[in-house]
């Protein structure tokens, strides 16, 4: 006989299967979860230089921000010698020679060595279509000290010509401020200059032999950048610290502020370090402190700044210390960042999507025996620049030396 279902025995079946889920629930809360299999991080390339010291016969420990390959694969850089008279050296990765190409005293007749001295050059040198190599002198002295200032003759904007191994004096920019960073306008063949402590900007016509001062340019009472950006159509750009540019608009001839339009997420640094990208249209920039980096876009009425993010290496955290950017031959961005003793280098790839570690330059050794300059407790990095078959250099100061990365940054 088949068994009765009544609502009784419906209820009490209806019990016992929800019993049965609810102890099923309990079993598999008691299994551990099957986790994927964890996949090890990779290791952080190591970047091996080679290491060339700047002979002390040239500078006194330091250099800044100026050093430019040429595009027959030979580096230029500007010292400093404090009380004395800068050296434009050439430096060639073949032979790893330093020569001395310009001695400042010899260029400017000037010689009178001591605290007002034509003892830096800070400039990052321009090279033009013909060659020539542009440049500029400061101060031995903080150009905020006036009085330093009041005795200063003035920078001198200056010209070396490979092809005869001299170097032309164009004449001092403006009497007591000295010259911070240059550019060049090869459409209307036009020396752009920075000066410094006014932060004006002005240019040199090569035909006419005459200087204009186009006016305020960076924010004055505050350092400008030795970094000067300029675009293929003569446009020259300058940060300010708040979230606008100054642009000289060069077929105007006439210097305007431009408000920043922010596109992402993050927030916006005024960099230090700026470079033109090779599109010859926009500039990329990286926040000394956050290690932000931006692609900025000029438009009519504004700039398009293009948040791209920040590369920070594992087991590292802001701020670090992001003090110099350039451009490779393979189209993309290359800038370093410092923590202490810990130098990075990054790229901006060349579809300008999030930057990226490239590696983490080896611990350098200490300077040979003999070497008398000052050294610094950490590293200073003051310059780069990458040379045609994409050699990344990078300049240190205190000591003053090279580091070559063959290929680097290789097409």
């Amino acid at each position: 006989m088949a068994p009765r279902y009544t609502r009784y025995t419906g209820e009490v079946v209806r019990r016992w299967h929800n019993l049965l889920f609810l102890a099923a629930l309990a079993a598999a809360a008691m299994v551990p979860p099957v986790m994927p299999a964890a996949t090890a991080a990779a290791p952080m390339p190591l970047l091996v230089p080679a290491v060339h010291y700047v002979p002390e016969e040239f500078h006194t420990g330091g250099a800044y921000t100026a050093i430019q390959a040429g595009t027959d694969g030979r580096i230029y850089l500007g010292t400093t010698v404090y009380n004395g008279y800068a050296h434009l050296l050439i430096f060639t990765p073949t032979t790893g020679r330093f020569e001395s190409a310009a001695e400042m005293s010899a260029v400017t007749r000037e010689r009178t060595p001591g605290p007002y001295a034509q003892a830096k050059i800070h400039t990052k040198p321009v090279i033009a279509p013909d060659g020539l190599v542009y440049f500029g002198t400061k101060s031995g002295r903080p150009a905020r000290d006036a009085q330093a200032q009041a005795h200063y003759p003035g920078g001198h904007l200056l010209a070396y010509d490979p092809r005869t191994g001299t170097t032309a004096d164009l004449g001092i920019v403006k009497a007591r401020v000295s010259i911070i960073a240059v550019g060049y306008d090869p459409n209307r063949n036009v020396v752009y200059v920075v000066t410094d402590p006014d932060s004006h900007l002005v240019t040199y016509d090569v035909r006419g032999r005459a200087f204009t001062d186009r006016g305020q340019f960076g924010p004055p009472g505050q350092d400008p950048t030795r970094y000067l950006v300029v675009l293929a159509n003569g446009d020259a750009f300058h940060p300010w610290p708040d979230t606008s540019v100054a642009r000289y608009a060069a077929a105007r001839g006439l210097i305007e502020r431009l408000p920043l339009v922010l596109s992402g997420a993050g927030t916006h640094e005024a960099p230090y370090a700026l470079a033109a990208a090779p599109d010859g249209h926009t500039f990329v920039g990286v926040g000394k402190a956050t290690g932000q980096v931006y692609l900025y876009e000029p438009r009519s009425r504004d700039v398009l700044v293009r948040m791209l993010g920040a590369a920070i290496p594992g087991g590292y955290a802001p701020p670090g210390h992001h003090y110099t950017i350039t451009s490779g031959p393979d189209g993309a961005m290359y800038y370093t960042g410092t923590w202490g003793n810990d130098l990075f280098v990054f790229r901006v790839p060349q579809d300008r999507y999030a930057p990226h570690v490239v590696g983490r330059v080896a611990p350098l050794a200490p300077p040979p025996p003999g070497y008398s300059r000052t050294v610094a407790r950490s590293l200073i990095i003051q310059g780069s620049t990458a040379t045609p078959d994409g050699t990344l250099v990078i300049m240190t100061a205190y000591p003053l030396r090279l580091l070559l990365l063959p290929r680097l940054a290789a097409p």
